[in-house]
């Protein structure tokens, strides 16, 4: 269980976001605030032995048509390793994380339908024989975000970096960090979303107290950003490395499963 740290989700910190969108005070799908906190459910999964991706493709399709009957939706997408801190001595310790994202109200009583119903228990027992998953809970906050986009785009890559607050640094200082950050970057830097996600059930084995997740619609924004890095923006991550111990960036590949109403 260590291993999960490395890539996923401590205690649930009361944090401000320092929230900026591209265009506007747009929505999410699912009527999400960006300005609001989302709840998030991490499942880290392993498909059990003679199942395949398409095998559990088919039962997330059921489940997901079970949401829909039961107003239980919640946006959802689906990430593989793609280069993580992982190698022979430390292989990654699952093969892909599914994240299901909406507001805490929906996500409470999504669960109990889930729990309480017949419907609900027949497909939790197909899911635990389809894949083993441990189950996290966290909150994610929106730093800075084009929300069309994020909205619109189905296939991306992802970067984790876990973080914990030096000796003597407060949330209030990272705040401020963080906002001047995207004061100075209104626009991005060939990302599409940057959001901080603090773990709250289930990550004790977490590499920091939160994580910077960075979202690219796809490996062109991803070394815009790179360049960007390359050529002078490493001075700023490293004045931000004074206040906060980070493990460094991990990447994943992203797909979207559902956004609800869509």
């Amino acid at each position: 269980m260590k291993a999960i740290q490395c890539v996923l989700l401590g205690s649930i910190f009361s944090v401000t976001s320092a929230l900026s969108l591209a265009d506007g005070h747009e929505v999410f799908a699912g009527d999400m605030d960006p300005a609001e906190p989302m709840s998030i459910q991490a499942n880290v999964c392993s498909l059990n032995d003679g199942v395949s991706m398409d095998d559990y493709a088919d039962f997330f399709e059921r489940y997901q048509k079970w949401a829909s009957k039961n107003d239980a939706e919640v946006a959802s997408v689906r990430q593989f390793p793609f280069a993580t801190h992982s190698n022979a001595n430390n292989p990654y310790p699952a093969d892909f994380v599914e994240f299901l994202i909406t507001d805490f109200e929906n996500a409470g009583t999504s669960w109990d339908k889930w729990m309480s119903g017949k419907s609900g228990q027949k497909l939790n027992a197909e899911w635990q024989e389809m894949a083993t998953c441990h189950v996290k809970f966290a909150a994610m906050f929106t730093q800075w975000a084009d929300v069309e986009a994020i909205n619109t785009d189905n296939d991306r890559v992802v970067t984790w970096n876990w973080c914990s607050r030096k000796e003597g640094v407060t949330h209030d200082d990272l705040n401020a960090a963080h906002a001047a950050f995207v004061e100075e970057n209104p626009d991005g830097l060939g990302n599409i979303g940057w959001f901080t996600l603090y773990p709250n059930i289930g990550g004790a084995d977490s590499a920091g107290e939160f994580a910077h997740v960075v979202v690219y619609p796809d490996m062109a924004g991803l070394m815009q950003h790179q360049e960007w890095f390359a050529k002078g923006g490493w001075r700023g991550r490293m004045n931000y490395y004074e206040m906060a111990s980070c493990t460094g960036e991990a990447l994943m590949s992203e797909v979207v499963l559902g956004r609800p109403g869509m």
